[in-house]
């Protein structure tokens, strides 16, 4: 069995922003990054050109990345971040609706069928492996699991409690689904969205 990488044998961010300005100048070099990648091509997103499109002098990036490998690590960061809070947010925001309304606009956002997620694509995916440790692959999914969590905790009128073993097995389904839609194209987003739910919601429910 081989060894579990560290996060000290990858290229990561030097810091993660705190301040609003440092936070605004992150988001800025994320949305140039990401628009090179997709105009241009993977190996157009050098720094110079990232921090050429974004505004800012290449010294500017070096505050926050060592490479635009450590960069590209810090925007899949950003992707999950964004998206656990997403979540949170829809949820609440439908405080009141039926359980079912809710888990239709978790599973939607989980795999993104409204293509409103921050960009991700299928070459982005398989360079994973050169920017993500064994422990951050297990790290981010406990994030989205316990975001999950959480949010079917706020559901006053779901029959009974959801073992967390339940939510690990959906979201290895979902979210391993939605990767491996980058390789494959299987149905419609609305046919995955409603299949996905109608699964999502057996797997949910209590036995009777």
């Amino acid at each position: 069995m081989g060894k579990d990488r560290t996060d000290k044998s990858l290229p990561q961010p030097h810091k993660r922003p705190s301040q609003a300005r440092a936070k605004f100048t992150v988001d800025s070099l994320y949305e140039g990054f990401v628009r090179i990648w997709r105009r241009d091509g993977p190996e157009a997103a050098t720094t110079r050109a990232i921090a050429e499109e974004s505004g800012y002098a290449v010294g500017t990036l070096y505050e926050y990345f060592p490479n635009r490998t450590a960069l590209l690590s810090g925007y899949v960061r950003h992707c999950m971040e964004q998206l656990c809070s997403d979540l949170a947010a829809a949820n609440t925001a439908l405080a009141g609706e039926p359980w079912e309304t809710r888990l239709r606009k978790l599973v939607r956002l989980t795999l993104d069928e409204d293509g409103q997620a921050p960009y991700f694509d299928r070459e982005m995916l398989e360079r994973e492996n050169q920017i993500a440790s064994d422990a951050r692959h297990r790290q981010i999914f406990q994030h989205l699991a316990r975001t999950w969590s959480h949010c079917i905790a706020q559901w006053e009128d779901f029959p009974g409690p959801v073992d967390d073993t339940v939510i690990d097995i959906l979201l290895l389904t979902l979210w391993g689904g939605r990767r491996y839609s980058f390789l494959v194209d299987a149905g419609t987003p609305d046919q995955r969205g409603e299949l996905s739910t109608r699964m999502a919601r057996a797997l949910l429910l209590p036995e009777e």
